[in-house]
């Protein structure tokens, strides 16, 4: 076995990447978000535990040992929570891709491993979702990144951690222009000066 890739991808049905890395931002959740063609894209590199050649953790995998070593005690290598709370935010849910993949060396040279689709409702686990036919079905951005074809980066990914407080606000001044409703005029911002 070659590299590994373990990473966590949530499609999410919403279309601004911008304010999804804020609101990831908001609850200090260090992730790339990539805007595609089938929705926002939630994606986290996750540690892995590196062993001999001959490590027996190769076969049954890590121990408890190893996570202490790896620091997984941020709340973004948390992937199913991280889903239950972005599917909170939409009637839709969202599906969360559990990614463990490796490059085979020798014989067989290639990328296997392992893609888990699961969709999250109101902050609850639902059913398993076939994940070839889903990222069939979807951007093929999508697919390229959850395969390790192609890094965030590559696709326009707005990182949660470069998102500041002032961007946020900005953010949503610019979508509060033009939605003011007919008798909220009291409660909303004038751009007239007041005599």
């Amino acid at each position: 076995m070659g590299t590994k890739i373990k990473r966590y991808a949530i499609l999410t049905p919403f279309d601004q990447a911008e304010v999804v890395a804020g609101i990831a931002a908001l609850q200090k959740l260090d992730v790339d978000v990539v805007p595609t063609q089938s929705g926002v894209l939630v994606v986290r590199e996750l540690p892995v535990p590196q062993y001999d050649e001959w490590d027996i953790r190769n076969i049954l995998g890590p121990d408890e040992s190893d996570f202490d070593e790896l620091g997984e005690d941020s709340p973004s290598d948390n992937a199913p929570a991280v889903a239950a709370f972005f599917s909170r935010l939409s009637k839709f849910g969202v599906v969360l891709m559990d990614v463990d993949l490796g490059e085979d060396t020798g014989f067989e040279a290639g990328v296997s491993g392992l893609v888990r689709a699961r969709r999250f409702m109101g902050g609850e686990a639902g059913d398993e979702v076939p994940a070839g036919l889903l990222l069939n079905a979807v951007d093929p951005i999508v697919e390229r990144i959850v395969l390790g074809q192609a890094s965030p980066g590559d696709h326009g990914a707005v990182k949660s951690n470069d998102v500041t407080p002032s961007d946020i606000i900005k953010r949503a001044r610019r979508g509060k222009k033009g939605t003011v409703k007919e008798g909220d005029a009291d409660t909303a911002p004038s751009s007239e000066t007041d005599e």
